[in-house]
């Protein structure tokens, strides 16, 4: 197997994943192709929204490197008069640090937020962005929040901000879906917890409820996936937060979005509270997504703490449609993290996938000779 793997590889370094893909289907009935609702994906290998899908050399190279689709920097919605309630999102970090998880897996700390660019400049790459998606034939996902309201017995929706952010970013995302459904993330961060925001449970199912009717409401055409937080609130309650996005209308969730918590290095003893994901996270995902595919019927985008083909296999086994993964590229770069965990001999997707015992993923269209 490793012969082939080495085989295969070169095939990519020749030909790209297209060419892995017709080697895969002629020599073992395999294709890799999977898909994010009805949005075609070259494999199940997404970029996801943050530091490295905010411009537009970073979309061509995550194209480039193999990866099946990429989900933009999430930006922060404002009204038509360029009014925005959610601005303290738009916060630059005051520090950026690298940790390691306890399997020695490298953890990005920081306190930043989304985009920090106003919605009418986030806009302009957005456009070019799904051109280049049109033109390379690259899935190219757009994501974005905006007003909730803190306290539904006191404060009502400014549904204009969703009403014009909604309009906008359907009109920037059209030269690539065209008549297809436009996929919508719609970013419930960890910092909205660092904000105060994320605090009441009725609020928060409230707001899982909602954001997918205020949605369709100004796109029908649209596929809405709310980010599922990981609160503190136990598990019973993050599979209650899909069970009110789906009685909303959800067509999706992506499970699950960062801690926000406090960390106390054990080096220098210093502590601060900080986004991260890491092996705990992927535990924490993983054991929501097995209890959620019991629960809710509903697609399911999984991230956090993948850095391994073998973590995406995980995923995908449990019931997830694809994967989404952004530290271990921004640790390794696009070109060597996607040859690595596709190719890796040891744990990468394809050598995971031809040595497993367990039963083949559903995301798989496998008719193995």
């Amino acid at each position: 197997m490793n012969t082939y793997l080495k085989n295969i590889q070169k095939d990519f370094v020749s030909g790209g994943i297209d060419r892995v893909e017709k080697s895969l289907n002629k020599d073992f009935g395999v294709t890799l192709r999977s898909t994010y609702l009805d949005l075609e994906l070259r494999n199940p290998i997404i970029v996801a929204p943050g530091p490295l899908s905010q411009t537009t050399s970073q979309v061509v190279r995550a194209a480039s490197s193999g990866f099946g689709g990429i989900v933009l920097k999430s930006v922060v919605g404002e009204d038509r008069n360029g009014d925005c309630s959610m601005k303290m999102l738009r916060t630059k970090p005051t520090y950026v640090r690298w940790v390691n998880d306890d399997e020695g897996n490298p953890v990005y700390h920081w306190n930043g937020g989304l985009d920090l660019r106003t919605f009418t400049e986030y806009l302009k790459f957005a456009e070019k962005a799904f051109k280049i998606g049109k033109k390379l034939n690259f899935a190219v996902i757009p994501s974005f929040l905006c007003h909730l309201p803190k306290n539904i017995d006191k404060e009502g929706w400014k549904v204009e901000e969703w009403e014009y952010t909604v309009t906008k970013l359907s009109e920037a995302a059209l030269p690539m879906y065209k008549d297809r459904k436009i996929i919508f993330e719609i970013d419930f961060c960890p910092f909205l917890k660092r904000e105060k925001l994320a605090v009441d449970k009725k609020t928060i199912l409230h707001w899982y409820r909602e954001t997918p009717k205020i949605v369709k409401e100004n796109c029908p055409n649209s596929y809405v996936v709310p980010k599922i937080m990981n609160l503190d609130f136990g598990l019973n309650f993050q599979t209650e937060m899909v069970k009110a996005a789906n009685q909303g209308g959800a067509d999706c969730v992506v499970i699950a979005n960062r801690f926000f918590r406090k960390f106390a290095d054990p080096n220098t003893k210093e502590s601060y509270f900080t986004a991260h994901g890491g092996r705990e996270l992927r535990i924490i995902n993983q054991t929501q997504i097995a209890k959620t595919k019991k629960a809710v019927n509903i697609p399911i985008s999984a991230t956090g703490g993948t850095y391994s083909g073998k973590h995406v296999y995980e995923y995908l086994s449990l019931g997830a449609r694809n994967v989404q993964l952004v530290t271990y590229v921004m640790k390794f770069g696009f070109e060597e993290s996607f040859k690595n965990i596709m190719f890796n001999p040891q744990d990468g997707l394809l050598a995971t996938l031809f040595t497993s015992k367990t039963e083949d993923p559903k995301w798989l269209n496998l008719n193995r000779k």
